[in-house]
């Protein structure tokens, strides 16, 4: 049975399916254990990047205690004006939360129900999971699309949540395989669309609040934009 918490080994062997990922060097080169948390958190993880993917990012905050964290985000070059894939996996003692959503970042003039109907119907071939759906409180709920995965499961399944976690990733990789790039006035609306989001991320978005948190104001911000966005 495939093991939950070794998610980013898997996905990343799924993703070098389709494209090929090479090493980003960061400014902050990883595993970091930030001042603030006195030395008892240690992220670890690996960012790449390829021809079609901006940055392909996989974060492990550990604590030394009965909790972990899997995180990822694939976001497509922003010329290509596709939608972000977004995955976590959060470890409390033997209970998991999985997160997979396949959404827009920031404003957005598409319509994308013909993904999300795609997505609807891979969460509705896993009820042994979605019986577990659990959605997480507060404003986050406004990112996540309305096909989004979201479920606290016990460990016995953790097999199955691989087998949705992969399928919702195979959607998106043949998408951003297919697309290709936008050019004209479509590509100047993308690319404003994209600064908007940039400008409101500092401020308002709860990610980078988490790595203000832990690496101060200026520290943060400069991680968070290196690490997304290679800024």
């Amino acid at each position: 049975m495939s093991k939950l918490m070794n998610i980013h080994s898997i996905v990343q062997e799924e993703i070098r399916k389709y494209f090929d990922l090479k090493p980003v060097q960061l400014k902050h080169p990883l595993p970091e254990r930030p001042l603030r948390a006195l030395g008892l958190m240690e992220i670890d993880g690996e960012v790449f990047s390829s021809e079609k993917l901006l940055r392909a990012v996989f974060i492990r905050p550990q604590l030394p205690v009965f909790f972990a964290v899997r995180s990822m985000f694939l976001r497509p070059r922003v010329e290509y004006d596709l939608p972000v894939f977004a995955g976590e996996v959060m470890r409390t003692g033997s209970t998991k939360m999985v997160i997979i959503d396949i959404h827009r970042a920031g404003k957005t003039h598409h319509d994308d129900s013909a993904l999300f109907d795609k997505m609807i119907q891979i969460r509705d071939k896993y009820p042994d999971l979605t019986k577990y759906t659990k959605k997480q409180g507060g404003k986050v709920q406004d990112v996540f699309s309305k096909a989004a995965c979201q479920i606290t499961i016990p460990e016995e399944l953790d097999g199955r949540a691989v087998e949705i976690f992969l399928e919702y990733l195979r959607l998106f990789c043949d998408m951003v395989r297919r697309a290709e790039p936008v050019s004209g006035e479509e590509l100047k609306r993308t690319m404003a669309v994209f600064d908007d989001y940039l400008k409101s991320l500092i401020d308002h978005d709860p990610g980078v609040g988490v790595w203000k948190m832990i690496f101060g104001e200026k520290g943060g911000i400069e991680r968070s934009m290196d690490m997304h966005f290679g800024m």
